[in-house]
């Protein structure tokens, strides 16, 4: 990992998410490139204000932390510009904030991150407010296929290498459609699915988990309290994966609530 970019409106969620961007880029030995959006008219003064803003929290972090920091300022609406800086600095990863103590839907479709998320060609790492940065001892991979390409899995493998991290792969059984049939497909899949994984990547910890219930956020939310997960990653494509867990029903409010993060993945191999 060569660089991170990290959208930031000077916010204590944006600043939260910033610290999470420093840790990794620390470990990865990657440059953060800090950008910010001016979404309203600005005269120069003001930009160049802003612009001066940014360069003063990047000295602090070549400072303080060692990681070499650049900026840039966009006159264009927050989620504009951070597709367009990620199209035009291609970095690895997008790190930034969503706003309070949300549920898993929230903190996916917290707006602006959303946004980011649906069009990011690179993963995408929202950062709850609460959340408080700890190393990623525990992470929780959940698909939907089982013929996830390499490329795919390298941002998430990459990450447990940094950390020495521990990775779950789980796959979710839904109790109320075809139950018994799909739980034991589910059930020898995602056990040969671990297989693949641990002879692609020995140096990896990898375990299987199957999880099975009525509501996907509920037995997902209990597996993380049960496990202490540190964060959560999850594959993005064209129907998503995210849409599909969390639209299932749209009336009912959110029962479980998580504080720590979610990777997107963008899935764009067309594969289903």
């Amino acid at each position: 990992m060569k660089r991170i970019l990290v959208p930031t409106d000077f916010s204590p969620n944006a600043d939260k998410a910033l610290n999470f961007a420093v840790q990794i880029a620390r470990k990865a030995g990657a440059e953060i490139m800090l950008i910010h959006a001016v979404e309203t008219l600005m005269d120069d003064d003001d930009f160049r204000t802003m612009k001066e803003k940014l360069d003063e929290i990047a000295a602090s972090i070549k400072a303080t932390e060692f990681v070499e920091t650049t900026t840039r300022v966009f006159r264009d609406s927050s989620v504009n510009s951070v597709i367009n800086a990620v199209y035009e600095h291609k970095p690895e990863l997008v790190i930034m904030g969503t706003n309070g103590s949300s549920g898993l839907k929230e903190v996916v479709y917290g707006s602006r991150t959303a946004a980011v998320i649906g069009r990011s060609p690179v993963p995408v790492l929202a950062v709850p407010l609460l959340a408080e940065w700890s190393i990623p001892r525990k992470i929780l991979l959940a698909v939907n296929k089982f013929n996830v390409p390499d490329k795919l899995l390298n941002p998430v493998i990459t990450l447990a290498r940094y950390f020495h991290s521990s990775i779950h792969v789980t796959v979710f059984t839904d109790m109320d459609d075809d139950y018994s049939e799909d739980f034991k497909k589910h059930e020898n899949m995602i056990a040969d699915f671990r297989d693949e994984l641990v002879e692609k990547y020995p140096e990896t910890e990898i375990h299987a988990v199957h999880l099975a219930g009525r509501h996907f956020r509920e037995s997902l939310q209990g597996w993380i309290d049960k496990e202490k997960i540190d964060l959560i990653v999850m594959l993005t494509h064209r129907r998503t994966l995210i849409g599909s867990i969390f639209n299932s029903s749209m009336t009912k409010k959110m029962s479980y609530h998580t504080n720590i993060p979610l990777m997107a993945i963008p899935d764009n191999t067309g594969a289903n």
